[in-house]
Parts: C-alpha cells; sequence; structure tokens
C-alpha cells in the first residue's frame, strides 16, 4: 500500500504537510472524506481522511477530542481543504493533532478532493503491479529451481529468499532433510509436534502457528491420498498473502518430485521384484537371465533372505522406504518381492547389521507390530529349499521382534550349511521328518509323501555330509534344536 510520505512527495503543492513537517511513511489504506465531527463509525482503519472542517467551530475542547478519537482509531492523517469553511489551518487543530500524534497535512484551494483520491488509487496500482511482477518473478524461480538437478534443495533455498524468512522440507515423521538458511535447523527440528498432530489429521490438513517473532506455515506434501513429507516456512509476521501463494507453489512443485520419484522407485521395485519371484521359485538361470536384460547387477552369490509381515498403519512401500537405504552394499539395491501382508527380500550378509539396526528403529517408532525374520546365509540355489522353513519361523514371530536365525550361539548352526547347500534334494525336509517321528521310517516318509526307501536314501546322504549318526540321541537333539532354532523344523 501507498505510504503517506510517498503520496505528499508525488503530490506537491496540492497536499501540504503542517504537523509534522515531514510526514511519517505510515501506510494509507483508503481515502476518504467526511464532514462528520465523529466519522469513526464508517473508517476501518489506516485511512488518509479529509474534510473542509464545516463541523469545526475552532474551539479548543472541540478540536482535542476530534483529533483524538481520529487517533484513536488509528486514522493515518487528516488533511483539510482550505478556501470553502477555513482560509486557513485553525490553530486549535494544529495544536490538538500535535498532541494527539495524527498528522495533519492541508490541501490549498482550489485542489479538489478527487485530485488527492486518484493520486492515491494510481499509487496503489502501481504497487499492486510491482508487487504482482515481483510474485510472477518468485513462481517462476521455484518452476526453474524444481527443473534443476537438485531440487529439494534449490526451492527450498528459492521459497526462503522470496519470502525473507527461511524454509524446510521435511520427512512424514518430521525430520529435516533441507533447511534454509542453515542457522533455522533447530526452528526447523521444533515443530515436530505439530508434525505429529498434522500426519493424525490427514494427508491435505496444514496449520499456522507462531513461533518467536515469526508466523510458522506448516504444509503437507501429498500425492493420491499419500503423505510424503512437509514444507515449513517462517517469516516475520504477519505473513502476507503473495507469501501464502509462494509457499502453495513450492509444496506443488515438491509433491510433483516426491511423486516422480515415487513412479521411478515403483518401476525399480517392481523390475527388482521380478528377479526376486526367480530366484525363490528356484529359476535361477532365469533370474540371472532377466537381471542381465533389465540392467540389474548380477545375482549375488550369497545372500540371507529377509521376511517381514504385520504392519497395520503402514504398507508394504513404507518398510521398503526403510530397508533399501540400509540394505545397499555399495551400488545394489537389494531384491524384494512385495506383496500387501508380507515382504521378502535378499539382504547382502554385510548389510545385515544395518538392517537389523534400522528394521529396530521402524518398530520401535512407527511399526510396532512389524514380524521380521532374517534368515542364515545362502546361495541362491538354496532358497527355494529354505522358503517353506523361514515362512512357518516367520509366522511364529511375535509381534514387534526380529528375529535373526544366524545370531551367534545358534546349535549347529555351521553343521546345517551341508545339507542346505545340497541341491538335488531337500535333504533338511527330510532329516526334520525323520527327527520328528524319532526315526520311524514309514510314519516320516508318508509325512513327506515318498517311499520309505526314497527316505533312507537322503537320509544315508544326509549322514554322510553332517558326518554323525542321526540315531545317536546327542546328536539328534541337538541337531533338532538347530534346526528349530533357524527356522527349519
Amino acid at each position: 500500500m501507498p505510504a503517506l510520505d510517498d503520496l505528499v512527495r508525488l503530490l506537491g503543492a496540492d497536499l501540504e504537510p503542517v504537523a509534522p513537517a515531514e510526514p511519517p511513511a505510515r501506510e494509507v489504506t483508503g481515502v476518504h472524506v467526511s464532514e462528520l465531527t465523529d466519522p469513526t463509525p464508517y473508517l476501518a482503519g489506516g485511512e488518509l481522511l479529509l474534510t473542509t472542517g464545516m463541523g469545526l467551530t475552532g474551539q479548543t475542547a472541540q478540536a482535542r477530542a476530534y483529533a483524538a478519537r481520529l487517533a484513536a482509531h488509528g486514522v493515518t492523517a487528516l488533511g483539510i481543504g482550505l478556501g470553502p469553511v477555513h482560509r486557513v489551518v485553525p490553530e486549535t487543530l494544529v495544536r490538538a493533532c500535535e498532541s494527539a500524534g495524527l498528522p495533519l497535512l492541508a490541501v490549498p484551494a482550489p485542489t479538489p478532493f478527487l485530485t488527492i483520491a486518484r493520486t492515491y488509487w494510481s499509487l496503489t496500482a502501481a504497487a499492486g503491479q510491482e508487487e504482482l511482477s515481483a510474485a510472477l518473478g518468485a513462481h517462476r524461480e521455484l518452476v526453474r529451481s524444481a527443473a534443476g538437478p537438485d531440487p529439494v534443495r534449490a526451492v527450498v533455498r528459492t521459497l526462503a529468499g522470496a519470502v525473507e524468512g527461511w524454509a524446510a522440507h521435511l520427512t512424514p515423521q518430521g525430520e529435516v532433510v533441507e533447511v534454509w538458511p542453515r542457522a533455522h535447523r533447530d526452528s526447523a527440528r521444533t515443530i515436530a509436534a505439530e508434525v505429529a498432530r498434522l500426519r493424525v489429521a490427514g494427508p491435505h490438513s496444514s496449520a499456522t502457528f507462531p513461533l518467536g517473532a515469526d508466523d510458522v506455515v506448516l504444509q503437507p506434501l501429498a500425492g493420491r491420498g499419500r503423505l510424503s513429507g512437509f514444507v515449513a516456512t517462517g517469516c516475520p509476521r504477519p505473513m502476507k498473502a503473495p507469501d501464502r501463494q509462494l509457499v502453495l507453489t513450492a509444496c506443488a512443485l515438491l509433491a510433483l518430485q516426491s511423486e516422480q520419484r515415487r513412479r521411478d522407485t515403483a518401476g525399480a521395485r517392481t523390475a527388482r521384484g521380478c528377479v526376486a519371484r526367480l530366484l525363490l521359485a528356484g529359476h535361477l538361470d532365469a533370474a540371472r537371465a532377466l537381471a542381465a536384460d533389465l540392467g540389474l547387477p548380477p545375482v549375488a552369490p550369497r545372500v540371507r533372505p529377509l521376511g517381514l509381515t504385520g504392519w497395520t498403519d503402514g504398507t508394504p512401500d513404507d518398510v521398503l522406504d526403510v530397508l533399501e537405504p540400509a540394505a545397499v552394499h555399495g551400488a545394489r539395491q537389494p531384491l524384494a518381492v512385495s506383496e500387501p501382508d508380507e515382504v521378502w527380500a535378499l539382504v547382502a550378509p554385510r548389510d545385515a547389521e544395518a538392517v537389523r539396526d534400522a528394521l529396530r528403529r521402524l518398530t520401535a517408532e512407527r511399526l510396532p507390530g512389524l514380524r521380521a525374520v532374517l534368515g542364515p546365509e545362502a546361495g541362491p540355489g538354496e532358497l527355494p529349499h529354505r522358503m517353506p522353513a523361514l515362512r512357518r519361523a516367520l509366522a511364529d514371530v511375535p509381534a514387534g521382534t526380529l528375529r535373526d536365525l544366524a545370531a551367534p550361539g545358534a546349535p549347529d548352526a555351521p553343521r546345517l550349511d551341508a545339507l542346505l547347500a545340497y541341491r538335488r534334494t531337500d535333504l533338511v525336509g527330510a532329516v526334520a521328518a525323520y527327527l520328528r517321528h524319532r526315526g520311524h521310517w514309514e510314519r516320516a516318509a508318508a509325512d513327506l509323501g515318498v517311499h520309505r526307501n526314497t527316505l533312507r536314501h537322503r537320509i544315508a546322504t544326509a549322514t554322510r555330509l553332517l558326518e554323525a549318526d542321526l540315531d545317536d540321541p546327542d546328536v539328534a537333539s541337538r541337531l533338532w534344536l538347530a534346526l528349530r532354532e533357524n527356522g527349519l523344523a
């Protein structure tokens, strides 16, 4: 809005300051003409009030009451038109305005009040055009930033500069991803409680609240009903309407970037999931060929199968969003099969510790019902034989628990590798059935659905590989515990 000193400067001799000699730089919200002795019911505050002084008698008490009413109502200045009623400004009015702190101006004859009003509105139009141009320029800069190589950082920095404050990009949990200027990182961290409330309210809820001397606007980033983060913007209060529009533009651009990343991620996960399905089904050669055709890294020679289930407030994508950054040794993303209620991933052995830590944090902070089982190290060809036992182990894991089947202290775990590495037949299942039925050939064979002579051959092979007598009670008990501990029986 135009300021009083700019208006006086532009009008020159048509609007002369009386007291003070240099008018203050107060904003003028409008120009109003009234001859009432109490025009305040028709004023909103901030106006330049013009009058000929028709109702002013020159009495000191009346002038003081008149000036005090206007000042108390927030009138920016009083302009008195000379000529029709008063040839000069009444001295009582000058002293009254000085006492009330109300700037007093004179409109000399024959300047019409319409000249003052037209000049004010021309300044308003010019200011609006300038503000519009600045806003359009800021919007263009935001779009240009979003098209750059690092869109999130660029948009946050551009937004902070445009609102002359600070801006931050946060995760759906309220963790600060990017903030500018960096000195406001603590301010961004303090709004975690508001983030928690908005997350409960839904993906389309926003909030505005004071933080120190700033007004903070917290807007969600959502696409297709899915919350992908928040944008927090702070600037000296009150935040202007054009700045709020800039915040909405920045949110739209960041939400679009997030959705694009989500699509790219979904495509890559689908490709890796196809390879993982082939591996878990036993089609090793087909999995290797598909990985090569899709441009994925070669199938790893050793992996650790990881099963996850039990989320109620999340989705498989939420689990993979946490798992993938932890299980990404080198440039290799983990192969994972994602179902609505279950995820099976193939983790590099050296990533096992990072995966365990990430899943424990996920369980503690967001998904308390999550259940997970991390199987022993295996070659890709061994996976089909291990999956039935791993699925049973996952079903037995209590809510909120991660069970590592290769944890130190697992009895006889190294001895099972010989059985698991045997690819011609399922020796693990044969040994488990034989021990379960305490060496009874007919019952164990019936359990497996094979002839008893087939079972005898498999047990003989297992005995040779283990270099142990399965009919020895000590050997049988230790081996059974090892199978149970590893989810294989």
